[in-house]
């Protein structure tokens, strides 16, 4: 086991953290906007980059905004696609926010809205469909269901998870910690009932954001530098215990809160 668990006294940071951001965001609305763009892009590259190894997420940088040669496919075909995958996913990311928004439920068309988003241009094929046929997820030991239990799967799953995050009115120091719990849980159901031929990954890092967007969360971004730690927790968690990852996100999360109080106190200090 090599997944990162954080101390009692970070666990009491990150909630500390958590309310003082969330405060300062409804001082300074702009400014809680400017953040959570920072964040979508920064998730986007580096949700990229855990999956696509080929593509430095310097690159990945330069693709996201649109610079440099205007046509990517007079460089390379796969860096063409990285190319759509990444604005699609920016572009699924902010379509989220808004559902968030409106607190829409999970659900399978919801799921199939997001992959079709993240790569109707770079597989047009298979984009927004789920599986037709039998996979396996490397380096994990777990095996994914028959094509023909996915939908059923996630369906009965999603239900529950509407309930019990849904019942949350209010965000509070007593609740918090469950609120990352069904992040985790949501984000390893889409990856180990794996519904898509591909981008699996990327589609349940979204869903595990959108757990926590729905309770005015900021994103939780893992970084690339996390892969091997995020790998380990996804491994040894299962359907029935999810701690190993709820713990790995704990760690993720504050790292993440912690990258943007600085620029919160930018501000404040800006406006004294």
């Amino acid at each position: 086991m090599s997944y990162v668990v954080i101390t009692s006294r970070e666990r009491e940071e990150l909630v500390e953290l958590f309310f003082k951001l969330r405060k300062k965001g409804e001082l300074h609305p702009h400014a809680r906007a400017e953040a959570l763009t920072a964040l979508r892009c920064l998730k986007a590259v580096h949700s990229n980059a855990i999956e696509d190894k080929k593509v430095d997420r310097i690159f990945l940088q330069v693709l996201l905004h649109g610079a440099g040669v205007e046509d990517k496919s007079l460089i390379s075909n796969h860096y063409n696609n990285a190319s759509h995958e990444l604005r699609g996913q920016e572009k699924i990311l902010r379509s989220l926010e808004e559902q968030a928004g409106q607190s829409t439920p999970f659900s399978l068309s919801m799921l199939l809205e997001m992959h079709h988003g993240m790569f109707e241009k770079s597989w047009p094929d298979t984009a927004g469909r789920f599986r037709q046929g039998e996979v396996r997820i490397a380096d994990m030991a777990h095996r994914p269901p028959h094509y023909s239990k996915v939908q059923e799967q996630l369906y009965q799953s999603f239900a529950s998870i509407n309930d019990r995050l849904f019942a949350i009115k209010e965000v509070t120091p007593e609740n918090f910690f469950e609120i990352l719990q069904l992040s985790a849980e949501v984000h390893y159901l889409v990856a180990q009932v794996h519904p898509f031929e591909d981008g699996n990954g990327r589609v349940a890092r979204a869903a595990g954001d959108y757990a926590m967007l729905v309770h005015g969360f900021y994103y939780d971004v893992i970084m690339q530098d996390y892969r091997s730690f995020y790998l380990d927790a996804m491994s040894e968690s299962s359907t029935q215990d999810t701690a190993p990852l709820r713990q790995f996100l704990e760690y993720s999360y504050l790292e993440t809160l912690r990258r943007i109080a600085g620029f919160f106190e930018l501000i404040e200090n800006d406006n004294r």
